[in-house]
């Protein structure tokens, strides 16, 4: 329209009575959009004096896939919610295509630049929520978030209480007689590892315990098991060592147990430790190892069926999902050993 630069999305929004967010995705041809807010922001453009006629607003159309965007494929947590999600979508006829990628205001471009070139009809992240970005792709396609969430975002989500599920599995040590209790934790990027972290002081702090902040590290998405166990190796070399780990991943937990052992400790009776996620590692460590049993399939199940809500226009009518874990018992923390 040859006034468009004079116009806009606030003034568009306000005539139309609709976000800017949803005008915004009406001009970026999103598939997100209903009908009816379309026909809204061509009726506001019109009564502002716009040449309608010059525009193409219809969205662009798209493939029956389906993006699923992770931080890291090397983290084995992700593989069975991607494998459960990849079996939902093909049950409602979808395709689905998995994204390795951090998602910043740097990586974006590149994002969106896949989203165009693969017409995907939604997108699924777990990435770390920078809301900017997910504000951004949410203009193009419909989008969920799994394991990952934000309540300043109006987007869907399924994810867990990680700060309930770490406070638990961090007061069932302390119910073991366990006094320093040293953590391994993930990226803060990520609100699994901050809501963890959080668990983990209020459990500590329940009982009066201060948290030691030498007695806490982190690792990248990747759960790197050399530098967690190099983290663990140089916690356990000081004089006042820890008597327990909680990890916040079976991967990290199985490196805690090899530094314990290499340490000269046995697990559980010198020092237990707890891992999270019951990955596969979990059930052939020796010890075995205690850890929190994530809902895995029904994670990824869930992101595509709350997604498949979106593009069907069902956005309204959408809650957010908290789904419960369990602590499951093994050896790295049985005092039957």
């Amino acid at each position: 329209m040859s006034n468009r630069t004079k116009l806009s999305y606030q003034t568009i929004a306000q005539r139309s009575g609709l976000s800017i967010s949803t005008v915004s995705r009406v001009f970026n041809k999103s598939a997100s959009v209903s009908e009816e807010k379309r026909e809204r922001v061509v009726r506001a453009l019109q009564e502002l004096g716009a040449d309608v006629q010059q525009l193409d607003l219809k969205p662009i159309p798209r493939n029956n896939l389906i993006l699923f965007n992770v931080p890291s494929l090397k983290n084995p947590f992700y593989s069975p919610i991607i494998e459960s999600a990849r079996r939902s979508a093909r049950r409602f006829g979808y395709n689905m295509l998995v994204s390795e990628n951090e998602l910043s205001p740097s990586s974006l471009p590149d994002f969106l630049s896949l989203l165009k070139t693969t017409r995907a009809a939604g997108v699924i992240l777990t990435n770390a929520i920078v809301p900017e970005c997910v504000e951004r792709i949410r203009e193009s396609v419909p989008v969920v978030t799994c394991c990952e969430s934000s309540s300043a975002l109006d987007v869907p989500y399924v994810t867990i209480d990680d700060e309930s599920a770490s406070e638990d599995a961090v007061k069932y040590l302390l119910s073991l007689g366990r006094r320093r209790i040293a953590m391994i934790n993930g990226p803060e990027d990520f609100k699994y590892a901050r809501e963890r972290y959080k668990g983990y002081c209020q459990a500590l702090r329940s009982q009066g315990l201060c948290v030691d902040d030498s007695l806490v590290c982190s690792v990248g998405v990747d759960m790197d098991y050399d530098m967690a166990k190099a983290h663990a190796g140089r916690m356990l070399s000081r004089a006042e060592r820890p008597d327990a780990f909680f990890c916040i991943s079976d991967v990290l937990a199985s490196a805690a147990i090899k530094a314990s052992v290499e340490a000269g400790l046995d697990v559980p009776r010198d020092i237990a430790v707890v891992g999270f996620d019951n990955i596969q590692i979990s059930q052939i460590m020796n010890p075995t190892i205690t850890t929190v049993s994530q809902p895995v399939v029904q994670l990824g199940t869930i992101a595509v069926e709350l997604l498949l809500k979106v593009i069907g226009g069902e956005r309204g009518l959408i809650g957010s999902i908290h789904l419960g874990c369990e602590l499951v018992i093994r050896e790295s923390t049985a005092t039957f050993r």
